[in-house]
């Protein structure tokens, strides 16, 4: 009986040799490879097999005596849908004019806001304009400049006599 089980065991590791290609005397790497390679080579199953097939009809037609009432149905159920569709397109378009008019109330807000600071720095700027230092002009300066030196001897000498 053992016999006869490692004869069945031969015969079937022999059928396994058969179906699988040994690489003898290849380096590990390139049998790594070649594995890779034609594991990922696999064949399309036949059409026949395939559990869904844009070329066969999967559905089976409706039965004749059941077609007006089931229109009828079909009218309700669609009038339904659209009615459905219709409301939740209101309400995103409100939502989103909702959306918009707080941003423009925001944006409203901000552009006062900058208008108000705009004016009390002008208000602060006429303030403290007043108590500035003059500055002189460039003709003052030029005109301060080209006195001439018999002037300033005069004020010199009238100032010593004092």
């Amino acid at each position: 009986m053992a016999e006869e089980l490692d004869e069945k065991v031969l015969d079937s590791l022999a059928e396994i040799d058969k179906l699988y290609t040994v690489f003898d005397g290849a380096s590990q790497e390139d049998v790594a490879h070649a594995k890779l390679f034609w594991n990922s080579l696999s064949l399309q199953p036949p059409i026949e097999s395939r559990l869904v097939s844009a070329d066969v009809r999967q559905r089976l037609k409706v039965a004749k005596g059941s077609h007006s009432t089931n229109a009828a149905t079909k009218l309700t159920s669609q009038s339904k849908r659209d009615e459905i569709h219709q409301d939740v397109y209101l309400k995103q378009k409100q939502e989103e004019r909702q959306k918009y008019m707080e941003m423009a109330k925001k944006r409203d807000q901000i552009i006062a806001l900058l208008k108000k600071q705009r004016y009390e720095r002008i208000k602060k700027e006429m303030i403290s304009i007043q108590h500035k230092p003059r500055k002189e002009t460039l003709e003052e300066r030029l005109a301060s400049k080209t006195i001439s030196s018999p002037v300033n001897e005069d004020q010199k000498e009238v100032q010593e006599l004092q």
